[in-house]
């Protein structure tokens, strides 16, 4: 496991977007509205979809992908769907308990909020890119996080989501830009972190099973 250097994953990050501006953002679009179509239900594989397009264009890799390969994140459905659903439940569960904890449960519930966005991204990529089961991808994070390997890309994580949230200033046209771009660095960074484990699982998105 490698270590994240939080400038160079947006520097890489940015080159990524501007040069794949298109597939990213469309590719981004489909997945956001067959998943509200679907109420949610498909919203893991697709976003898996989605993370595996973006490992394709971090690794330059030939032929490029296209928009279509977003629905490969459903070889995927099972593990991706249950890592949604159980983290949704039990974040909701987290919620409402620590909302009844005055001053120390809500300063929990604050560090809470920022910390969820990220372990899930990074959980959902481990199960896009090497094909881990939910649990095991969700395990690996957070037992990285809380023996201090995984510090910088959670905070890399938590950056990521305010630069990506930021489009909702703009009545949220701008998310059609900031969130693929915000994505983008997730996927500079996951190379930096875990790139080096390729071998572990295949990264082209059409062997993945």
């Amino acid at each position: 496991m490698g270590n994240v250097d939080i400038g160079k994953a947006f520097g890489e990050g940015w080159n990524m977007f501007k040069e794949n501006m298109g597939v990213c953002i469309l590719s981004v679009l489909v997945a956001g509205i067959v998943s509200g179509v679907t109420f949610g239900i498909c919203a893991g594989p697709l976003t898996c979809g989605v993370y595996m397009i973006l490992r394709r264009l971090a690794k330059k890799s030939e032929p490029k992908p296209t928009v279509g390969d977003v629905f490969k994140g459903f070889d995927l459905f099972l593990q991706a769907f249950l890592l949604l659903f159980i983290c949704g439940i039990v974040y909701f569960v987290a919620q409402v308990v620590l909302m009844l904890i005055p001053v120390v449960g809500w300063l929990v519930l604050m560090l809470l909020c920022f910390v969820y966005g990220p372990v899930l991204t990074w959980s959902l990529m481990l199960v896009a890119n090497r094909g881990m089961k939910w649990n095991e991808a969700v395990g690996l994070v957070l037992k990285s996080t809380f023996g201090g390997k995984f510090t910088m890309p959670i905070v890399l994580g938590i950056v990521a989501g305010f630069v990506g949230g930021l489009g909702v200033v703009l009545c949220g046209i701008g998310l059609i830009f900031t969130l693929p771009f915000s994505l983008c660095v997730y996927a500079a960074a996951y190379e930096q972190v875990f790139g080096d484990e390729s071998a572990a699982a295949p990264v082209e998105a059409e062997v993945v099973s």
